[in-house]
């Protein structure tokens, strides 16, 4: 059976077991980049707010053999992990003073977007957009991003630019950025090392380029320099913090390229490491078809700062 039938297979089956006490909902989620994924919630009387499990993964447990049953089981497994999960609370959202102190930037792809742009404030940076999202934490459920909607903006009666001057300041401080070499965010990311980090607003030291290259033909050898914020999480944004590339371009004394490797971060490439910028598209390109989930990918262009006039641009090939 095809990915639709599947999941109504399973919600007859959940429907079926549970009685009909609680209702088995299906429900499509939309995400960055047109993604659409499909999840089914289970909503027990009383309940405003409940999680959505999403079934792609239990669709490829299917495709590869295991039996629906088994996948069912897992399922409710699941569900009983989540339902005592503490859930966000939606009066928080009614006074803007206390979602001001958890507001966040986002970069995303402009054109792939269209559509949820258009029911969300936002503003333009070159070929993105910059949208707005409150970070909100629990000790279960972890770190979750709630996209703010021009519905959120208008009971706050606040402008587009006061929400993004809000935001902007508070993720400066809230996640602030970092730039570590490629090979010492994996070492911390694979062995948890305790590694240097250049935080541009606490320090004045950063990456050295040298003795720590990447072994990449088309770069030369050259080091990769990641930058993220302190989360590893939509920290592409960092490129619009006040300050983070100009001081480091000072410090180095070089204008950068910028390749956005994901929604995550972007690479920084000093620009007379790189011998030749030709393979820099193609590069960016391959690696968002090839390594990224489609909803991970920022965009395929190739940017550049220029450390005299403080702007970023998008690079052409000359």
């Amino acid at each position: 059976m095809n990915f639709s039938q599947f999941i109504v297979k399973v919600k007859e089956n959940l429907q079926e077991r549970l009685g009909a006490e609680v209702v088995v909902e299906t429900i499509s989620v939309p995400k960055n980049n047109g993604v659409v994924m499909q999840g089914i919630a289970i909503r027990k009387p009383g309940e405003k707010v409940v999680p959505t499990i999403y079934m792609e993964r239990f669709y490829m447990d299917y495709l590869e053999g295991r039996d629906i049953r088994d996948i069912l089981e897992d399922f409710l497994e699941l569900y009983e992990e989540q339902d005592g999960i503490e859930t966000p609370d939606v009066d928080f959202y009614k006074d803007y003073e206390k979602v001001k102190t958890k507001l966040a930037l986002k970069l995303i792809n402009k054109e792939k977007n269209k559509q949820m742009l258009a029911e969300m404030p936002h503003r333009d940076f070159l070929d993105m957009a910059v949208v707005f999202y409150c970070l909100m934490d629990s000790p279960s459920a972890g770190t979750a991003a709630i996209l703010i909607r021009e519905t959120h903006m208008k009971n706050w009666g606040i402008s587009t630019e006061v929400l993004y001057e809000d935001a902007l300041a508070n993720a400066e401080k809230m996640l602030p950025g970092t730039i570590r070499t490629m090979e010492e965010l994996l070492s911390r990311m694979v062995l948890e090392d305790e590694i240097p980090v250049w935080e541009w607003k606490e320090q004045e030291d950063f990456p050295k380029l040298e003795g720590v290259a990447e072994k990449n033909p088309d770069l030369g050898g050259i080091p990769l320099l990641v930058l993220t914020n302190s989360r590893r999480y939509l920290g592409a944004a960092c490129i619009l913090y006040r300050g983070v590339l100009e001081r480091f371009a000072k410090k180095l004394g070089e204008n950068l390229y910028i390749l956005p490797s994901s929604v995550h971060e972007v690479i920084l490439l000093p620009e007379t490491k790189v011998n030749s910028s030709k393979n820099l598209l193609r590069m960016v390109m391959e690696v968002n078809r090839t390594q990224l989930a489609p909803e991970e990918v920022l965009s395929d262009t190739v940017y550049y700062y220029d450390r005299k006039s403080g702007k970023i641009s998008i690079y052409e090939e000359k």
